[in-house]
């Protein structure tokens, strides 16, 4: 069901979870939809004054500040704050905190973004002056394609937020949330638990922060698996902005020491509001760790690792919480391939009733012999007749490849008197179509 206000609620969802963990976010979306008028939204019902920098109209100086004389009849220069930063300072003192709002952030300079990796992330301007801990830092932009080729935001700085993914779920979605009046649009605002974070609490999070990850490590750290690709020593990590490994254009942050203490503190916010729709917090993990580290080779490695990651995350919270904790329950899904169905059943093993366990691998099993049948007529039928495309023949591939997998998984999982039968016809369809996957396939595909 679409939520006629989801990008609002969005939008001061990520706020409230900044000012909490002091994490700044990226808001990408495209032009048109609004990010402007919910900033301006969440600071006047929350009592925050809006300081906008435009990143396309600011030059070096006028984020850092100035080199001017001291005065003092030396040679010395000092730095003199911009008046935007004295405008935050002084309202501070009159007990006005401020949002600034960073807009167009990827049509500047690299000059100027360079300047701002030190204002995002350690908050200070040139002569060392910290903006006030009240203040909110977040930002906004098109994505890539909907600007002029020059534009860009480097991976060093896109790092330095938790990115968010900003558009309506749908069509209608979008016009009936542009379609209110604006006194429609102020009604009905979410609410938001501020549950206090004692240190018990922080401890707690930071325990069950380690915890996903560990079980990340275990999971995605196997070699000769369809799960190795998390590679941490990948280096390349540049063209993150361009979106190029999703096909909606949609751009996830990378893991790195600085992303995964903001998953900490972003953890810690999400308790603290009282837990996090799952639409939300699947918007937040990408916007954080979203792409792994840029190492998957497809789209179907990287949503399972997405995937994995928003279930591990959603039950450590509500554990967290006190919530009861969801019984997990799997089924074949028709529109997926025999691998991704694979891939949902290993993400969900341990958290599945055995019952459930059993009849979800008994359905893929099913699937898998309907489609790997072992007499000659249907191999050729499979391989050779009406010859497949190149994208074909990667897709019946990687299905090959996850039967192996599968079998480690069926033995575990079906009874004794059915294991022995399932798992010498599983042996039968690998050894059966090796000699194809390993000449005709891989040519085929090369």
């Amino acid at each position: 069901m679409n939520n006629t206000n989801f990008m609002r609620d969005l939008m001061l969802t990520g706020f409230e979870l900044s000012k909490i963990s002091g994490v700044p976010m990226l808001y990408l979306g495209n032009p048109g939809m609004g990010k402007t008028t919910i900033v301006n939204l969440w600071a006047k019902r929350n009592g925050y004054h809006v300081e906008s920098l435009i990143g396309s109209a600011f030059d070096r100086s006028e984020i850092l500040g100035y080199m001017v004389n001291d005065g003092a009849g030396t040679d010395y220069l000092r730095t003199k704050a911009p008046e935007w930063f004295h405008t935050i300072t002084e309202l501070e003192k009159d007990g006005l905190p401020s949002v600034l709002f960073i807009d167009e952030i990827a049509g500047a300079p690299k000059d100027v973004q360079a300047s701002l990796y030190r204002l995002i992330f350690e908050r200070t301007i040139g002569n060392g002056q910290k903006l006030p801990e009240s203040t909110i830092i977040a930002s906004a932009s098109n994505y890539k394609d909907n600007l002029p080729p020059m534009c860009d935001i480097t991976s060093p700085n896109l790092n330095r937020f938790c990115v968010v993914n900003f558009g309506p779920q749908s069509f209608e979605g979008l016009y009936s949330e542009f379609l209110q009046e604006t006194d429609e649009l102020e009604k009905d605002l979410p609410s938001f638990a501020h549950r206090e974070l004692t240190k018990e609490i922080r401890e707690k999070a930071t325990q069950a922060v380690r915890g996903i990850f560990e079980q990340i490590n275990s999971t995605y750290n196997v070699k000769e698996s369809t799960k190795s690709q998390l590679n941490f020593c990948n280096k390349r990590l540049n063209n993150i902005f361009a979106g190029e490994y999703s096909k909606n254009g949609d751009v996830y942050n990378f893991i790195s020491g600085r992303t995964i203490g903001y998953f900490r503190d972003i953890f810690c916010a999400m308790y603290s509001i009282g837990g996090c729709k799952v639409d939300y917090l699947t918007k937040f993990l990408d916007g954080l760790i979203g792409l792994g580290f840029n190492s998957f080779s497809d789209m179907q490695e990287l949503n399972a690792f997405r995937k994995f990651v928003r279930e591990l995350t959603k039950d450590a919270l509500n554990e967290l919480l006190g919530k009861k904790k969801e019984k997990k329950t799997v089924t074949y899904n028709p529109k997926l391939s025999i691998a991704e169905n694979i891939e949902a059943l290993l993400a969900f093993e341990d958290k599945l009733e055995p019952e459930n366990l059993e009849k979800a691998c008994k359905e893929i099993l099913s699937e898998i012999e309907k489609k790997f049948k072992t007499d000659t007529e249907s191999i050729a039928d499979l391989l050779f007749i009406n010859k497949k495309s190149k994208e074909e023949l990667i897709s019946l591939r990687k299905d090959y490849d996850a039967i192996e997998i599968f079998s480690l998984i069926a033995g575990d999982a079906l009874s004794a008197s059915e294991k022995d039968t399932i798992l010498s016809k599983l042996k039968e369809i690998i050894t059966t179509y090796k000699f194809y996957m390993n000449t005709c396939i891989q040519t085929e595909a090369a």
